[in-house]
């Protein structure tokens, strides 16, 4: 979600420059005005009327309109196109003519980029603000323009931009309203209020700083001065359903979707055209898991504006659900939705995850989803569909979201199969379902990430983040944010790779308050933003500290962990580098004794680029022992690749150890579970183990990966079911292996004996 200002918002904010300004204007700009205001106060009808007037003057008048006209003419053609969304071109066409007869009209420039954004062609607004802040780089209105489109693309600086409009206009009310969307999206509601007050104070009927205002006082829980600006808010534009937009928006942006839904389905009732409401109420539908109602509620709004890219790309992809099956898991309390050609292994997998998962969490954080309502979990193969389902979320991670009782991830086929951990991201949006519900919604996004992080480092060794130079670095440059400002290194990041170590470092704040106060204090937390406390009294009242005391406690708890190794840290580097270059000279055992003592520098860091790689293939050439415990180290100080553990499963097979090689290859699967090969191999070792059930799971991943001998997969599957005494299973295996291959001999004595042992009929 961008903060674009729609067509009517944006024009309307135009009509605050007052009377002085309709005395001095033409004719069609005068009247477009009026028309305007005629609009937003409810008579719609008599409006239209005036914008239809208005276009029929522009098409018969020519060369003779002057540039300001031309602009009225853009508005009323804009106007026009919410009822006919096809006179949007009209407009774009009006405000070029206007621009080519006064290049200097920088208002029309201005609205011209405006209407882009609307549109959602950031490329053309990015371009035609650039020609008029070249011209003059002071124009405020192309400032904050200028702000809302680096918020659509993602781009930094947004908060800068308007802090330098409003260096030049200290009153300018867009902008105080402008960096209240901002402040509330890092959830600094405090903030936000002061600069709505400011805002309402300069223009009491401003309709963005009303309509903004009733929302943030609902979400804070003022609800009698919300209920106050909303009824003066009504007063003044009653047919307008932009105060139930903005609090959809608000509430959408802090993960309150299904007040979000009720917010925007009030919008449609209040303005059935407010295309703007009838996709909010999709994409929260869509985000509770009620595919069917959002589908309606997208189609409407595409019905209704063609140009919102975002919605047709929401029901493309709601197109591409028939290509998923949908299969219910955990007596009834999960709901997966995952591609069919990969539905068969995945679901074998993420059933044991998830009711492990299910079972951990409802009772460490004291929440179960309501009765009847199952986890929706979708798995995405393609991270372009994946994205399209995560539109509008700022500061999210880039593999999996959370919704609450919705989550969706990609599958570890939708880039390169075996570069990510697709089961610690699993466990990370799980974590998000039970602390977001047992919060009611309301733990801010520090806080929730951080537990969802540290959760993964508790699930299996290896899951989750762990320290790097890159953040060691972050740290001793002063880059890291406090704790009562850790919000924007999620929402606003100034450099890259902010938001990752933010979520590192949240988890490292959720670390020391479980150290330090036990992690029922987590726990109690959660609990207490379940109350409607703010963040300064959570604090307060769980960890009987401030916010200034939390900072420097958290200061404290880093150079504690890291001081030593912040030292350590050019030396490092430097070790790595020259043990590098030491093996490619063929110097080995010198390049092995440099690297212990790289190792030990360090021993927190097991990244691609650091010493455990490098010296585990120095030592493999002798020492496949040593080499298998550098490894075997290594994947448990975080993400590894598929390769890497397979290496290490190879290597423990080589000397004999199948317990760790098992386990090496159970690890394996949670990043590539896609090689028919590996679940070959760990069924045999489950096998010599008497882990019948993990024998039984491996074996039916063969199968669902379509291997070239299916019936001999499908013999093998009916021998582990036998094995565990489930004779009706295995006489259905092995009967479809007797239908793959009626003369193959294996199952047909394997049949026969099930039959003669009693189990089973011929």
């Amino acid at each position: 979600m961008s903060y674009r200002v729609t067509a009517v918002a944006c024009l309307a904010i135009a009509l605050t420059r007052g009377p002085a300004v309709y005395a001095q204007a033409d004719s069609l700009d005068g009247r477009v005005r009026r028309a305007v205001q005629q609009y937003e106060r409810g008579d719609r009808q008599s409006a239209t009327q005036e914008f239809t007037r208005l276009a029929e003057i522009y098409l018969a008048g020519g060369d003779r309109l002057s540039s300001r006209d031309l602009a009225a003419a853009a508005t009323a053609y804009t106007y026009l196109g919410l009822e006919t969304p096809e006179l949007f071109r009209s407009a774009l066409r009006a405000y070029d003519r206007a621009i080519a007869k006064d290049p200097g009209n920088l208002e029309a420039r201005t609205r011209l980029a405006e209407l882009f954004l609307d549109k959602y062609n950031s490329a053309d607004a990015k371009r035609t603000l650039q020609q008029v802040l070249a011209r003059n780089d002071e124009y405020v209105p192309a400032l904050l323009a200028e702000a809302r489109r680096r918020v659509f693309d993602g781009e930094r600086g947004a908060d800068s931009i308007v802090g330098r409009a409003l260096a030049l206009d200290a009153e300018n009310v867009a902008a105080r309203v402008l960096r209240a969307r901002f402040l509330a999206d890092a959830e600094d509601f405090t903030g936000a209020k002061r600069e709505l007050d400011r805002a309402l104070k300069a223009d009491p009927t401003n309709a963005p700083a009303l309509s903004f205002g009733a929302a943030l006082l609902q979400v804070t829980g003022d609800s009698n001065t919300a209920a106050d600006l909303r009824r003066r808010y009504e007063a003044a534009y009653p047919r307008e359903a932009g105060v139930d937009v903005t609090l959809a928006e608000l509430q959408g942006r802090i993960r309150q979707y299904a007040s979000a839904a009720a917010a925007a389905r009030a919008g449609t009732q209040r303005d059935p055209k407010s295309w703007r409401a009838h996709a909010l109420l999709g994409s929260n539908l869509l985000r509770l898991g009620d595919v069917p109602g959002a589908r309606k509620a997208l189609e409407t709004a595409f019905k209704g504006d063609p140009y919102d890219v975002w919605t047709k790309n929401t029901l493309d992809l709601l197109d591409t659900f028939s290509g998923y099956d949908e299969i219910s898991a955990g007596n009834g309390r999960f709901r997966f939705m995952i591609e069919k050609a990969e539905s068969g292994v995945l679901s074998l997998y993420l059933g044991e995850l998830a009711e492990r998962a299910y079972s951990t969490f409802s009772t460490k954080y004291g929440y179960a989803p309501p009765a009847g309502t199952p986890i929706r979990v979708e798995v995405y193969r393609s991270h372009a569909d994946f994205s399209v389902r995560t539109v509008g979320l700022a500061g999210l991670g880039a593999l999996g979201v959370s919704f609450g009782n919705t989550v969706a991830f990609d599958s570890p086929a939708a880039t390169d199969a075996g570069t990510f951990i697709w089961g610690s991201t699993a466990w990370h949006e799980l974590a998000h379902t039970f602390t977001l519900g047992a919060s009611d919604q309301r733990v801010p996004r520090w806080l929730s990430e951080g537990l969802s992080v540290y959760e993964e480092r508790r699930a299996r060794p290896g899951w989750g983040q762990r320290v790097t130079p890159g953040f060691l670095t972050a740290y001793a440059e002063g880059r890291l944010l406090p704790v009562s400002r850790l919000n924007d290194g999620f929402i606003r990041p100034t450099y890259p790779r902010q938001v990752i170590f933010s979520y590192y470092q949240a988890s490292l704040v959720c670390e020391m308050i479980a150290r330090d106060f036990s992690e029922k204090a987590l726990v109690d937390m959660l609990r207490e933003y379940r109350n409607g406390q703010s963040t300064e009294q959570v604090v307060r009242r769980v960890l009987r500290m401030d916010f200034p005391t939390l900072d420097k406690r958290f200061e404290a708890y880093m150079r504690e962990l890291f001081g030593a190794r912040l030292a350590a840290m050019a030396s490092y580097e430097a070790r790595v580098d020259s043990a590098k270059s030491l093996a490619q000279q063929g110097n080995a055992p010198t390049a092995i004794a440099v690297l212990q003592r790289a190792r030990a520098s360090f021993p927190e860091y097991g990244g691609a680029d650091g010493a455990y790689p490098v010296l585990a293939t120095l030592l493999a050439r002798g020492d496949k022992k040593a080499a298998a415990d550098v490894l075997a180290t290594m994947v448990t100080l975080g993400e590894v690749t598929y390769e890497t553990h397979v290496g290490l499963a190879d290597l423990l097979l080589e000397i004999g150890d199948t317990t760790r090689a098992t386990a090496a290859l159970e690890a394996a699967m949670w990043v590539n579970p896609f090689g028919v090969r590996d679940h070959e191999r760990l069924a045999q070792l489950y096998a010599r183990t008497g882990d019948k059930a993990k024998t039984i799971r491996e074996r039916r991943a063969v199968v669902a990966l379509r291997p070239v001998d299916r019936a001999e997969a499908l013999y093998q599957l009916a021998v582990a079911y036998r094995d565990a005494g489930d004779t009706a299973n295995a006489r259905h295996a092995v009967i479809q292996s007797l239908e793959e291959a009626p003369h193959f001999e294996r199952a047909q004595d394997l049949l026969l004996a099930l039959h003669e042992s009693g189990g089973v009929k011929p």
